[in-house]
């Protein structure tokens, strides 16, 4: 009975680590050069050095390849603390205007996920839950701290930003502008205000 060679590269559904890195950091890299809508599965493949039919075997088309390269990159970034609830949120919603727009074109990354329909959705859902609860913790500081009201709707707060993002970057296909950000930000009820 004889031992495959360690160096021959996996068959089938399992991925070499190797070359799966090498595909996700060629499609992030591709995308940057040239715009997600001129990247193919055959650049990426050319550039990944591994073949067209693994990306197939991998993926079933250029917008999951994309998604999981940027998905593989979007830790959530830290809970900003400046002292103020207004900059927190300022920093935040700069944090998730970053998440969304990891590859520069503004509509790249909403892009790629809402191309392929519901997985690609759920890909956006993942990505945005991942980054719902520190906006929420950020929001409840400020009410601890006395610069939000105590009733304040902290999950639909959160939500109408995500909203606000998602509509700018996939619908205008721009990136908000800071001024827009802290417009959106001084929404925010002062602590004596009536809710």
């Amino acid at each position: 009975m004889g031992e495959s060679s360690p160096s021959r590269p996996r068959r089938g559904p399992r991925r070499d680590p190797l070359a799966h890195q090498n595909v996700l950091r060629a499609a992030r890299e591709l995308v940057r050069e040239v715009g997600y809508q001129q990247v193919t599965m055959e650049a990426i493949a050319a550039r990944a050095g591994v073949g067209k039919m693994t990306l197939y075997r991998w993926w079933p088309n250029k917008a999951a390849v994309v998604t999981e390269a940027v998905a593989d990159q979007l830790a959530p970034p830290p809970l900003p603390d400046t002292g103020s609830v207004r900059e927190d949120a300022v920093e935040y919603l700069h944090g998730l205007v970053s998440t969304l727009t990891q590859l520069g074109d503004p509509s790249v990354v909403a892009g790629a996920l809402t191309e392929r329909g519901e997985p690609g959705r759920a890909a956006l859902r993942d990505i945005l839950r991942d980054r719902f609860q520190p906006g929420a913790e950020l929001l409840r500081r400020g009410i601890e701290r006395g610069e939000l009201p105590a009733g304040l709707p902290v999950s639909a707060v959160v939500e109408s930003w995500s909203g606000f993002v998602l509509y700018r970057i996939v619908f205008r296909e721009r990136t908000p502008r800071d001024d827009e950000l802290r417009a959106l930000v001084e929404l925010l009820p002062e602590a004596g205000d009536q809710g």
